[in-house]
């Protein structure tokens, strides 16, 4: 069975500019939630220098991750280092334990056991991470939700922007047919995520420069009503383009980074 996108993560040294930025386009922020993880030098799970808030839809969220405390050890310092934007492309499995045979070849590290402590309980979820020497797009996750009802509160699926779902992550590299097998290989679902060359991206969105490559540069939201939720973006000051496929889209300097397209949800059939 093909790996669903989960999320993708978006990074942005100050994580309160981040979050006012998402706002403006419409969306309803989680509270904020410190990171922590293993540590250079230290045992068991510790405090990282970043936090993170999410945008939570009904199929998939968006992540946003930045810096709270400076001086702790930052795990995503290098991917900060290139670009501000999506560095992380998250995709869902049942059990972490048993699609990671299948994924040992493709450049991926066991499953490890994570945590997150929130006001309303702990979350825990168990991830399969990419080695990053054979994917320099990107952190690869894929993930197992142990505690999905923590995170996919009710109160928090319900945005201004009338946001519903993650429909696809957009991968830009010089050799996107290469990309998309990798990505086929270890059992990404094809519908979540799109290859294209640097020329097809700065072409299908005009106007926007293109992270240094290999990258993550954009993903596709899908909204309830999407004449509402461009009403809503441009009164709030942001601008919307039309990318080559007749998408409405905004731009990298007002989506932290990257390019957001905007579809309409559309039910599936029968």
């Amino acid at each position: 069975m093909a790996f669903s996108l989960d999320h993708t993560g978006q990074m942005r040294a100050d994580l309160d500019a981040g979050a006012a930025a998402w706002e403006r386009l419409g969306f309803l922020l989680s509270p904020e939630t410190p990171q922590q993880g293993a540590v250079p030098g230290a045992s068991g799970m510790q405090p990282w220098a970043t936090a993170n808030r999410c945008a939570l839809f009904r199929e998939g969220y968006l992540e946003l991750i930045g810096i709270r405390a400076p001086d702790r050890f930052n795990p995503w310092a290098h991917f900060m280092a290139r670009h501000e934007g999506i560095h992380i492309a998250a995709f869902r499995c049942d059990s972490a334990d048993e699609a990671w045979p299948g994924m040992a070849a493709q450049g991926f590290a066991p499953p490890v056991q994570r945590a997150r402590s929130t006001p309303t309980g702990e979350m825990r979820f168990r991830n399969i991470f990419s080695e990053d020497a054979s994917w320099p797009e990107g952190r690869i996750i894929v993930i197992e939700h142990q505690t999905p009802e923590i995170l996919w509160r009710p109160e928090l699926l319900e945005h201004p922007n009338g946001a519903r779902a993650l429909r696809q992550c957009l991968f830009v590299s010089d050799g996107p047919d290469d990309l998309s097998a990798r990505l086929a290989s270890f059992g990404a679902d094809p519908a979540g995520c799109a290859a294209l060359s640097a020329g097809d991206f700065a072409a299908m969105f005009p106007g926007e420069a293109v992270p240094p490559l290999p990258c993550m540069a954009g993903h596709v939201i899908a909204f309830a009503d999407l004449d509402r939720a461009i009403r809503l973006m441009e009164g709030n000051g942001v601008p919307v383009g039309q990318d080559s496929l007749g998408r409405a889209f905004v731009g990298r300097a007002h989506n932290n980074g990257a390019v957001m397209a905007l579809i309409e949800d559309r039910p599936a059939p029968g």
